[in-house]
């Protein structure tokens, strides 16, 4: 029975015991630098209480939307698609959220520059229908 308590105590020490979320280590300066995707998803998933949040907020829609429609642009010349998004879009919230998801479930992925594994994500999200 001990064993039990003290394991269930451990559990819910790690997991943040109390809160609803899990949480998150605070933004720094030199997260906006981008030197990774793992940058970016800590940019991207600032919590509601860092200082920092309305910046990285900002910050992480302004650049995930800059690589997406330079992707766009890129790929209006080329024959072969890289990634078909087709309607209904999701909102720019809803799509931030399932990358960084979709990178957090990809360790190897975390390594990458961040524009990296936003095609990477698209290409998998999105892919384009083949034309046999």
């Amino acid at each position: 029975m001990i064993r039990n308590w003290v394991a269930v105590t451990a559990c819910l020490a790690l997991l943040g015991a109390g809160s609803s979320t899990p949480a998150r280590a605070a933004v720094t300066q030199d997260n906006f630098l981008l030197q990774n995707t793992a940058d970016f998803v800590a940019v991207c998933s600032a919590d509601q209480k860092d200082p920092m949040m309305t910046a990285a907020a900002n910050f992480c829609e302004g650049f995930i939307v800059g690589v997406y429609r330079t992707l766009q642009d890129e790929q209006a010349a080329m024959q072969s698609k890289l990634f078909c998004v087709v309607p209904p879009m999701p909102t720019r919230s809803v799509a931030i959220s399932r990358f960084v998801a979709w990178a957090q479930s990809r360790p190897n992925v975390l390594s990458q520059k961040p524009e990296d594994a936003i095609l990477a994500y698209l290409q998998e999200r999105f892919p384009c229908a083949s034309s046999h």
